[in-house]
Order: structure tokens, then sequence, then C-alpha cells
């Protein structure tokens, strides 16, 4: 019984730990506030972010750079965060992509300034950045899109959760209209198995085998 006890105990304990503990976070090939390369790795919670790459910048004042500007595990719940400043203004488009391994469940995107969208699409496969099709998913390997525009609410890319492809493939079309700007946007990634999910497990696991043990005792 003593030994029960002390199991559950440790299983407790675990869980707090895991809920309180931030899973680490590191990023190489750049700096935060810096502008993300093809050399740019992202690592958080078990995701990995790269093959950034930033395409077609047009309009006036078009530097062609997205900086990324935080990554975090505690701002958006459960979920992992990535924030990019496009440094657009009005007229001003670009085309994004970079690559997510690891496995995700859903995907989350709010938009900052005044007169921007963002059009997301993520897919199974490469995306072509070149030739007639330049930044479009073949319809079979389509997992979503959708469009979010300057001060909408932080919107589900993919309302309905799509299966743990490895690794998904992200493209974006930034635009901002003839007046506003955008210097901020945030992209959220949901894990499939948070590590308390995967803590619990073991627990419950442990309890069976000293369970039965005991009983053979």
């Amino acid at each position: 019984m003593n030994k029960l006890l002390m199991l559950v105990a440790i299983l407790v304990l675990s869980l707090g730990v895991a809920s309180a503990d931030s899973l680490p976070c590191t990023i190489s090939g750049t700096g935060i506030g810096d502008a993300v390369k093809g050399t740019t790795s992202v690592t958080c919670g078990g995701l990995t972010f790269n093959n950034f790459e930033v395409l077609n910048p047009t309009g006036p004042n078009n530097p062609g750079v997205i900086d990324i500007t935080g990554i975090t595990d505690t701002e958006c719940g459960s979920e992992i965060c990535l924030n990019f400043n496009p440094n657009l203004q009005a007229n001003d488009d670009v085309a994004f992509e970079f690559t997510v391994t690891g496995g995700i469940y859903n995907i989350d995107m709010s938009v900052g300034g005044q007169g921007a969208s963002i059009t997301e699409i993520a897919c199974s496969v490469p995306v072509p950045t070149s030739g007639i099709n330049y930044g479009i998913c073949p319809s079979q390997d389509l997992l979503g899109e959708i469009t979010v525009t300057s001060g909408e609410a932080n919107q589900p890319v993919f309302a309905t959760p799509f299966a743990t492809t490895s690794p998904v493939y992200i493209f974006k079309n930034i635009g901002v209209g003839a007046t506003g700007g955008l210097s901020e946007f945030r992209q959220s990634f949901e894990t499939p198995e948070p590590i308390s999910m995967v803590l619990l497990g073991s627990g419950l696991l442990g309890l069976g085998l000293l369970r039965r043990r005991s009983r053979k005792n």
C-alpha cells in the first residue's frame, strides 16, 4: 500500500512540474529580432521550424525581409507561438514559406497592423515557388487554407484538426492595401500530445503494473 501511495505522489508531482515548466525553445542561424534566413532553425516543444524563405516582395517600400520577433510555448496556452514582423507598408506584398517537422494538430493565426491580410495554405508536399504552379498545393495534398485579416481575433487556420503529417509545408501570401501597414502576425501550433499526457499515461501504466505485482504477492 505504501508503494502505491508513493507512486501516486510521484505522478501528481510530475504532472505539476510538467504544467509549470516551459519546454525549451531555441533558435539558430539568426537571432530574435533579426531577419529569418534559409539557415534559420527554431526548435520548440518537439517541433522544428526551418527552410524559411521570403519570396517575391513587391511594393514601393518593401524590404523583402521578415523578422522573427519571438518564440514561446507559454503565451499561447498549450500551443507553440512564433511572432513575425514582415515590415510591410501600404501597397506592399510578399510571400513567405517554411517547414514544420514533428507532428502538429492544429494551427491558429492572428494578423496585426491595419488593412493587411494573410492567405495561408498548409501542404503535405513542398509548395512550388516558381513556374505556373507557383504557390499552389495540389488538392490531394492540401491540409488546409484560410485568409485572416487585420483586427480579427486569433483564427483557426484549420478548424478541423488534421492528421499528424510531418513535415508540413506552410506557404503564405501577405499583402497590405492602399492604406495601412503590417508589423506583426502570430502563428501558433498545437502539438497532438502534450508532455503532461505522456507523464499521465506513464504513471497510470506504472500503477497498473504495481497493482498486478501486489496481487501476485
